[in-house]
């Protein structure tokens, strides 16, 4: 298989959405958590090929190909995988090491990797160990962070003093020339010449991490507040990009997986008081608003977000930007209202235990736009009324489910008792293009009808626990694979892509224990890849629910379910060989046969009664 710098491969992932990649050449419509369109690789009416924005991986179920970014382009393009790599190494802007310039690139990279690490060290001595960091350091005690979080977020303090070069010459000690220095972000020359300055002075500082918990940048707060800007951060480099970055999404992942959502706030602080609270899947925009990227740095993590942002004016905007932006994108969104005038910091700091509440509270993202534009209206006055139906039109022609938006005009219609259905035209009116009608002269509502009891409902049959669901678990969690090693190498498996897909599984996790399959799936072969989103794709109780119990029990009936079925394939095929060797006369080896029947047929009793708790 090709052998490339990892590296690359998952730039060029972090950088373009897979959904984004896959809707350039067909058509995607959701189908739940995930998008399903006409595959391109063979001939259909059905839809069957899926994507998964969560995973970043897609399969069709009638070809049965499958893989990621770069498998969609070798089979829509004909290419091999050094041909998808050029390809999408050049849409993304993602310099490969073949490039031009690349040397000089990646060497770059290590420089502001080894020179952010340096400063790190530098500001967090100064902080907890220097006079110059004293005013800093009651600062932050008086606003609640403790010592802890100080040590786990890595605070620092930038100092000034008289000199405006502290780090400038504190780098420069470790060899940093001045190119490098601003290179990185760290320095900066001041007009008209001369000599270079610390960017950041005088200032509270936060490292900032990719998602990866690389340190790419820095954030840095004014202790005096009049001075501006009130937050700066790293400029643009060669590692940073802020619209590209989540702060504390590193430390987050963890527990947005076990909690199944993400909460997006606006600024360092609020993650920091938050981590405090115990609130940990908590991510911020660094004040910034919120991007595609970051919403695809989101998606891959969760379906679900929970958006607490300041509630002043610029929050409530920002609320609103990150509604029509993310629910373009599948995430379910809902609201939590900090309480007027407070700030997430400032309400932790003030209710440690208040989370819960707040969360508990929390509004589905449509109706707290609808309840948002109501807000000022007294809905028991006529003009109120007609003005309010004026204000919800323009939010609910933004939804883009036509489902969705039915149970919202229904409950808009409720509150301003005009008739659905009415709403719902001029929304569609809106969408269109066309001016809404006036909502003078709305009918009034009608009792809607009672849903009748012939409604479907998909029945969740018992998941076979085989070959298929043994795979997907080992993809969630490679770490076992070493644990259950020797009893694969034992199994007779149904197909030789499964025998295959779990040596190479083996191998890779021997030679890299932290190794994740999924993107490394150009290491396996194209059946291979397809075996593996199959299941890769699916959802698993066992490691949605975080039960080492539940896990470890599915893996063990997994192995006692693949000795059945080997056991039966085998029984299976001694019918057939019984039956000609007796048609041969070859008595002894019929006697030889029998044995290794009744022998199979006892150990199949006795795995059933294991597995299912019968014989």
């Amino acid at each position: 298989m090709p052998t490339v710098k990892q590296d690359a491969v998952q730039e060029i992932k972090d950088r373009l959405d897979l959904v984004d990649l896959v809707s350039e050449h067909l058509r995607l419509q959701k189908a739940g958590r995930d998008l399903k369109g006409l595959c391109p690789f063979h001939q259909e009416k059905t839809p069957s090929l899926y994507v998964s924005p969560e995973k970043q991986l897609w399969h069709c179920y009638g070809c049965q190909k499958g893989g990621d970014h770069f498998t969609f382009i070798q089979d829509i393009e004909h290419v091999d995988f050094r041909g998808a790599l050029r390809m999408l190494a050049e849409k993304t802007g993602v310099i490969l090491e073949e490039s031009p310039g690349a040397g000089r690139q990646r060497e770059l990279k290590r420089t502001i990797q080894r020179l952010n690490g340096l400063a790190a060290q530098y500001f967090h001595h100064i902080l907890l160990e220097n006079a110059a960091g004293q005013r800093a350091l009651i600062q932050l005690e008086s606003r609640g962070v403790t010592r802890a979080s100080m040590t786990e977020f890595q605070l620092g303090f930038a100092p000034a003093g008289q000199r405006k070069d502290n780090l400038v010459r504190f780098l420069r000690k470790h060899s940093a020339s001045d190119s490098e220095l601003l290179e990185a972000g760290l320095a900066m020359r001041p007009e008209g010449g001369g000599e270079l300055w610390d960017r950041f002075r005088q200032r509270i500082i936060i490292p900032i991490h990719d998602e990866r918990g690389e340190l790419i940048a820095f954030g840095g707060r004014v202790i005096d507040d009049s001075n501006q800007p009130k937050y700066l951060n790293t400029s643009q480099t060669a590692l940073y990009d802020k619209g590209r970055t989540l702060f504390n999404l590193h430390r987050a992942r963890k527990s947005i997986h076990e909690l199944k959502h993400a909460v997006l706030m606006e600024g360092y602080f609020d993650a920091i008081t938050a981590s405090q609270a115990n609130v940990t899947n908590v991510v911020t925009t660094s004040g910034t608003a919120l991007t595609e990227h970051q919403v695809r740095l989101l998606k891959r993590e969760t379906q679900e977000l929970v958006l607490a942002f300041d509630r002043d004016d610029a929050g409530l905007n920002a609320t609103q930007r990150a509604i029509e932006l993310a629910s373009k994108s599948g995430i379910h969104i809902k609201v939590v209202r900090v309480p007027q005038g407070k700030d997430p910091d400032d309400y932790l700091r003030a209710q440690p235990d208040g989370w819960p509440n707040l969360r508990e509270h929390a509004l589905p993202e449509w109706e707290y736009l609808l309840r948002q534009a109501l807000a000022s209206l007294d809905l028991t006055e006529a003009e109120d009324r007609r003005r309010g139906a004026e204000l919800v039109i323009p939010v609910l022609a933004k939804i883009p489910e036509a489902s969705v938006l039915e149970i919202y005009a229904q409950q808009a219609a409720g509150w301003l008792r005009i008739e659905p259905a009415a709403l719902v035209r001029d929304v569609q009116r809106v969408k269109s293009g066309a001016p809404a009608l006036s909502p003078r002269g709305y009918p009034a509502p009608q009792p809607s009808p009672a849903r009748g009891e012939g409604d479907a409902h998909r029945a969740q049959g018992n998941p076979r626990k085989d070959e298929g669901y043994l795979l997907g678990l080992l993809i969630g969690r490679p770490d076992l694979v070493p644990e259950v090693a020797a009893e694969l190498r034992a199994v007779a498996f149904s197909a030789p892509g499964y025998e295959r897909v779990f040596a190479r599984l083996q191998r890779m996790v021997e030679e890299d224990a932290t190794a994740q399959p999924v993107e490394r799936l150009s290491e396996f072969e194209p059946d291979e890849q397809g075996l593996i989103t199959a299941v890769a794709m699916s959802r698993y109780p066992e490691l949605d629910s975080g039960s080492e119990a539940s896990l470890r029990q599915s893996l063990e009936q997994c192995l006692q379910t693949l000795k059945i079925n080997a056991s039966q394939r085998r029984l299976k095929d001694l019918v057939g060989e019984m039956r000609a060797v007796r048609a041969s006369g070859d008595e002894s080896r019929l006697v030889t046969l029998m044995q290794e029947n009744d022998r199979l047929a006892r150990e199949l009793d006795a795995l059933k009664d294991m597995r299912y708790g019968t014989s």
